[in-house]
């Protein structure tokens, strides 16, 4: 197969070209690639051929580990120019089991966009132990979760555990001692809404103390959905300040395109579609959040995805659930804003999608478009515009720029 015309770019450069494609892999990437006998074309002129993104950080719908929720979030992954996503452990049956890691393994052949899991690092039944670390890395767990309220003496081990078998370490940051009854972000519009709140504390103080666990441990860290800049601020001091090891990884610093495209005005009129966590925040953190993306802090975006049931959502606003339901649009939001707004060229934006989470995960020959990696691929039109018409969305009305056109894994083609 040659997908042939596109403008190829990932987070090396970009150029006009073919790329062929072989056994699932990329076999070549030229100017111009002449066909042989029988060979399969993809014309692709005036389109984007971009690596396809990797998310780490998405959730089945409503929590509930099941095949059939399993292939929807696979189906609007890849809609949204996903090929690979981590799914987050907490659901039911937890990932942090050999049933819900069999579950995954055994329809991984019928899933459109892959999914991969992780593990978390401390058993949900018994708090004073961790979970089998070894046995479900063998089961196919790519990193280890780990709440920020962890025993210190279990963290310890699980960055151990992490070490030991070369995993990213998620760190969920948050203290559930503040955050426990909030529903929406601590500031005026909470006050006037009269809805209980949560205070950036809640994010900031549990962030400084996973920085140094990290820092001290040397493991490769990845901070989840951060939404406050002085979260950002922390950790930039840090490795500021800090004498780091030779051996030691540079933090990942995560943020959900939510964050930087919404702010807390959409909880306006007890708006439960703007009801995520952590909770979108002001105007002026928005734009701190877009900077620090822009200067390279912030190296992660994510999905958040979390789909809930209209049963969940359409309750009062204290009683709705957390989550937002936006993964077929993730691509196309993040062009919005990086290329469109923020006049970030087509090779970071690459970057950022494909290429740093790809570097997560240590995962050699995902997020570049070249010989020899996998033929994970995106064809993409920039120029297309389209109106988000689910009056259930945070972004009812809204224009998004560029839309996902054809998407391969493994250099198979999926069909929406």
């Amino acid at each position: 197969m040659i997908i042939k015309g596109a403008m190829v770019c990932d987070a090396n450069g970009e150029q006009r070209g073919d790329v062929r494609v072989e056994g699932g892999k990329i076999a070549q990437v030229s100017r111009s690639i002449l066909p042989k006998e029988n060979e399969e074309i993809i014309e692709a002129e005036n389109l984007v051929l971009l690596p396809g993104a990797i998310d780490l950080n998405v959730r089945v719908s409503n929590g509930i580990l099941s095949k059939e929720n399993l292939l929807k979030l696979s189906q609007k992954a890849a809609k949204g120019g996903i090929t690979q996503a981590v799914l987050m452990p907490d659901c039911k049956p937890t990932l942090s089991s050999e049933l819900g890691l069999e579950l995954l393994n055994a329809i991984k052949d019928e899933l459109k966009a892959e999914i991969i899991g992780i593990t978390e690092a401390v058993n949900t039944e018994s708090k004073n132990a961790l979970n089998e670390l070894a046995m479900l890395y063998k089961k196919g767990a790519k990193g280890i979760f780990v709440k920020s309220s962890t025993d210190g003496n279990l963290l310890r081990r699980a960055c151990e555990f992490a070490l030991m078998f070369d995993v990213p370490m998620f760190f969920a940051c948050e203290d559930e001692s503040l955050s426990a009854n909030g529903v929406m972000n601590d500031g005026e519009l909470s006050s006037a809404l009269g809805l209980p709140a949560i205070p950036t504390l809640s994010e900031t103080k549990e962030v400084a103390q996973m920085a140094e666990v990290a820092r001290f441990m040397g493991v490769k860290a990845v901070f989840l959905a951060l939404s406050t800049q002085r979260s950002v601020e922390i950790i930039q001091q840090l490795k500021a300040t800090s004498k780091q090891k030779e051996q030691q990884q540079e933090p990942f610093l995560q943020t959900s395109i939510h964050h930087l495209l919404l702010t807390e005005n959409l909880c306006s009129n007890y708006n439960t579609a703007a009801k995520i966590k952590p909770p979108l925040k002001s105007e002026s953190t928005r734009k701190a959040l877009v900077k620090s993306v822009k200067k390279g802090e912030i190296a992660l975006l994510t999905s958040l995805q979390a789909e809930k049931s209209l049963a969940q959502k359409d309750l009062a606003f204290e009683e709705a659930a957390f989550g937002v339901d936006m993964i077929e649009y993730f691509m196309g939001l993040c062009y919005t804003l990086l290329v469109k707004m923020e006049r970030l060229t087509l090779s970071e934006f690459s970057k950022i999608l494909s290429f740093n989470p790809a570097n997560v995960l240590g995962l050699a020959n995902k997020g570049l478009i070249a010989q020899g990696y996998d033929a994970d691929l995106v064809l993409f039109n920039p120029k297309a515009t389209s109106v988000v018409d689910d009056i259930e969305s945070p972004y009812y009305d809204s224009i998004i720029h560029g839309q996902v056109k054809r998407v391969f894994v493994g250099g198979k083609e999926i069909i929406f």
